[in-house]
């Protein structure tokens, strides 16, 4: 049986919505060319439709399984992102309205029109993302943007931290933060590391997107290494490593 979405309590009071749209906001009622009807790609995060569909975690995960799987379908991403439809279809029109993604037809109009008839409207419209990455100058063509950036780092950063000091205990999770004078070369043998490690993510990112499915993450990884202005002190280990202190 087909089952009928009505707008969530998500999705009121952030943008007003005319009564028609409202009524084609059902999953998959809305005609691709409503859905389509966006601005051009961004070019930076100083665009505010573009700050405020970046803004978000989940929107940020959505935007990623859409460039890894083009043409994913509703469904599919909602099963995925384990969340309602109607909060899906909330966060995906912020994204279609910001240019960072487009809708399309999956089938044929006549074909299309009868999946919808028959409860199967998510599956008619795919989307696909408007570039695999952010273009060049995204987060850092202004001070504006780098503030932008900074506000949405420093979001996904505590996010994942809180998950991952609460699995330390459970052994789930390796996590080290110290502040340490270093000299030169072993700044760079840091940084070096570093990089090895965001070629890792990079090379999982590339076999994720040409496996072309919805998967999910399996971990949390942060990286950093930062040169302090000289006023703080070194601090210890927390734990004890080998049995040592």
């Amino acid at each position: 049986m087909g089952a009928t979405f009505r707008r969530g309590p998500c999705m009121s009071k952030k943008r007003k919505v005319s009564a028609s749209r409202r009524a084609a906001i059902k999953v998959g009622t809305e005609s691709v060319s409503a859905r389509t009807r966006t601005a051009a790609p961004p070019a930076s995060v100083c665009d505010d439709a573009a700050w405020h569909a970046v803004r978000s975690p989940l929107r940020l995960q959505v935007l990623e399984a859409i460039r890894a799987c083009p043409g994913v379908d509703a469904r599919t991403l909602s099963m995925a992102l384990r969340t309602s439809a109607p909060r899906l279809y909330y966060h995906i029109n912020i994204l279609l309205e910001s240019g960072l993604i487009v809708a399309h037809d999956q089938k044929s109009p006549a074909a299309s029109a009868a999946s919808r008839r028959n409860g199967r409207g998510p599956e008619a419209v795919g989307y696909r993302a408007n570039g695999n990455v952010f273009p060049d100058g995204f987060f850092s063509r202004n001070d504006r943007c780098l503030e932008r950036r900074e506000a949405l780092l420093r979001e996904l950063v505590e996010r994942g931290m809180v998950e991952a000091i609460a699995a330390v205990p459970k052994g789930d999770a390796h996590l080290t933060v110290r502040r340490e004078r270093l000299s030169a070369a072993e700044a760079e043998r840091v940084r070096t590391l570093l990089r090895q490690v965001e070629d890792i993510l990079d090379s999982a990112r590339a076999r994720r997107h040409g496996d072309g499915r919805v998967v999910h993450a399996t971990h949390f990884v942060a990286v950093a290494v930062s040169a302090l202005n000289g006023g703080e002190l070194p601090d210890g280990p927390l734990e004890p490593k080998n049995g040592v202190r």
